[in-house]
């Protein structure tokens, strides 16, 4: 936990928090923080700031919070086939430290019917996966997570009711067009597909690409879909940045 994040209905109306659990022994035994002593800090789906240690308890730690630094404005997309349940919850959380502000979980012709059913895929194990991507990361905007159980409803009927960015791209070892080749504009969202470590069929990626997904590959060896993740979405942050400075 390099972050302390807060819920509002934790806040005490005079900016004060008490936590217990596992946020107060992390900063008690691995922080070893004292009294006096600040830490960055933010509310989920607000400001950032820092939270001032004003007590360290047995089972308790209290602090006292200011936040009055705007969060960073994000709208990326990640639309992910769904992977094994394991590499999911990693997957969830590389997402939302990431900065992504949207997942859409669905399931390509790979993916198997056993993974829908996994524990993985309930609401709330999500939300505690996206927090702790979301303390890794010092960010404070929870991704919105959406589930289609089909790959053609998803493609055809929810996708086009999305406010997905205009830069989109499908990941596909075979695409013609490496991530390197593209020049991206600076800060501008994108939306970025990642088949099962099978990869899409190609029926799915002339369907992605049909919905404005252009296809592209992170070079000639086939990656696992947890790293294509790391690899694909870092490239593409750093062409945007490279965007901001111009020729």
């Amino acid at each position: 936990m390099n972050f302390l994040l807060l819920h509002r209905d934790e806040l005490r109306d005079d900016g004060t928090a008490r936590l217990s659990g596992r946020r107060a022994a992390h900063a008690r035994t691995v922080l070893r923080v004292a009294p006096g002593q600040a830490l960055r800090a933010g509310i989920v789906d607000g400001p950032l700031g820092t939270a001032t240690v004003l007590d360290v308890g047995e089972h308790a730690i209290t602090v006292a919070l200011r936040c009055d630094q705007p969060a960073p404005a994000g709208g990326d997309v990640l639309l992910l086939a769904v992977p094994r349940p394991k590499v999911l919850l990693r997957m969830l959380a590389h997402a939302a430290a990431l900065g992504a502000a949207h997942v859409v979980l669905c399931r390509s012709w790979r993916v198997e019917k056993s993974h829908l059913l996994a524990t993985s895929m309930q609401p709330e194990v999500w939300r505690e996966q996206l927090l702790l991507g979301l303390e890794q990361a010092g960010r404070t905007a929870l991704p919105r997570v959406t589930f289609c159980p089909l790959f053609k409803p998803m493609v055809e009927d929810l996708l086009p009711t999305l406010a997905l960015p205009p830069l989109r791209f499908v990941a596909h070892p075979a695409a013609a067009t490496p991530v390197a080749h593209l020049a991206l504009p600076a800060a501008v969202p994108f939306a970025l597909a990642l088949g099962p470590d099978g990869g899409w069929l190609p029926y799915e990626v002339q369907a992605l690409a049909a919905a404005g997904f252009h296809a592209v590959s992170a070079g000639p060896h086939p990656l696992r879909t947890e790293t294509a993740l790391a690899v694909l979405w870092g490239q593409l942050d750093l062409l945007r940045q490279r965007g901001s400075l111009g020729p």
